[in-house]
């Protein structure tokens, strides 16, 4: 599965930071897949995990969000963690995690804190180092190109 988000998260823009972001269902099928578009679009909330969360059906999300699992190569900042949070998925597979904003354990755990309702089961560190890889690479040419 965490294929599947970096090979997403390599495509499109190169301003914006490779973060792919993929929900399947609960027999492992890809329902929705998308990467940041914050620069490609002007929009400060335009996050892969929003993203992909906007493409699904509400009435689905629904009836069906506990049995999916959203997949995503960096661990999601707090807006982002809370939407998944709210939509009611079951499942959270992340891949590098987020030392500044990180919202499914480095930082802050609004996945897992039980005040809030249900929770959401987080496994961090998938693919890690691929992960970390490929966001490294994009903020050294975002640096060195003064883009962003």
């Amino acid at each position: 599965m965490m294929h599947l988000a970096l090979e997403v998260a390599s495509l499109g823009s190169s301003n914006d930071l490779p973060i792919g972001a993929v929900i399947f269902d609960s027999s492992g099928s890809t329902i929705s897949s998308s990467r940041n578009a914050v620069i490609e679009r002007d929009c400060a909330t335009a996050h892969a995990e929003l993203l992909v969360i906007g493409d699904v059906n509400l009435k689905r999300l629904k009836s069906e969000a506990k049995n999916m699992a959203l997949v995503v190569t960096l661990e999601p900042c707090p807006m982002c963690a809370w939407a998944i949070r709210s939509s009611g998925f079951g499942q959270l597979i992340f891949g590098s995690y987020n030392p500044l904003y990180g919202a499914a354990g480095s930082v802050l755990d609004l996945l897992r804190d039980g005040r809030h309702g249900p929770t959401v089961e987080v496994i961090g560190g998938v693919m890690q180092e691929e992960c970390r890889l490929l966001l490294g690479d994009a903020f050294l040419k975002i640096r060195n190109n003064g883009t962003r």
